[in-house]
């Protein structure tokens, strides 16, 4: 790794000064390309622009396709999905991704909660939210799930993005659940959950739309039929 041409490295709350790529970096002169999780457009957008950099071509018409494709779904599933609140919960990392990702569609994210105790998800979520939301959302580390339900209990969160740990407050609150990262236990295929790149985002744009309607639907006194 030390002759190798660049360092991507994947993580808003890693600490600069301390991970691999930057020691790859001041060792051997490696470039060093810090990156947030490719989740969502723009995330994914910085992805490809530093491969474009380091390629010196264009990103392929494969990808560039699959960009238009998403494009155009977040243009049709607005209607069905802008201004829900959502509870993000789970790895640091993973969090920041989805709640850039959720502004990004027109979810509110109101409360971004971790176990973690990096001290930086606050900052990493202002960074990538600050100019999509009104208002930034709580964000709490070193939390478990009886505090996360004690916190998110009063914002009435329309869904839950997370893995499957917090089924039970999705049951209790009424509210879908989709399940993303680690672990995934009551679903079959939780490993092959496609959430990174162009490709996951338009996945995760139709699971959490679809999650949506089927609550409309479930929750309609005359059914809910053509949408």
């Amino acid at each position: 790794m030390g002759a190798s041409l660049a360092t991507l490295e994947f993580g808003r709350t890693l600490f600069p000064q301390e991970t691999a790529g930057r020691l790859l970096e001041e060792r051997f002169g490696v470039p060093y390309h810090p990156l947030g999780l490719p989740i969502g457009l723009r995330e994914t957008d910085a992805f490809f622009k530093v491969l474009e950099d380091l390629a010196g071509r264009t990103t392929p018409d494969k990808h560039a396709q699959e960009r238009g494709r998403l494009i155009d779904a977040y243009v049709d599933g607005h209607k069905y999905i802008f201004g829900k609140r959502a509870v993000v919960y789970g790895e640091e990392d993973l969090v920041v991704g989805i709640v850039s990702f959720l502004a990004e569609i027109g979810v509110k994210p109101v409360l971004c909660a971790s176990g973690g105790r990096s001290g930086r998800l606050a900052a990493a979520v202002a960074e990538v939210t600050g100019d999509l939301l009104p208002e930034p959302p709580v964000v709490k580390e070193g939390m478990d799930f009886y505090e996360i339900a004690e916190e998110a209990e009063a914002l009435a969160p329309d869904l839950l993005v997370g893995h499957s740990k917090g089924y039970h407050l999705a049951k209790r609150w009424q509210a879908p659940l989709v399940r993303v990262g680690f672990p995934i236990h009551d679903r079959f295929g939780g490993p092959r959950i496609l959430h990174l790149g162009y490709r996951g985002a338009q996945n995760l744009l139709d699971r959490i739309v679809n999650a949506m309607i089927e609550r409309k639907q479930e929750t309609s006194p005359v059914g809910y039929g053509y949408i």
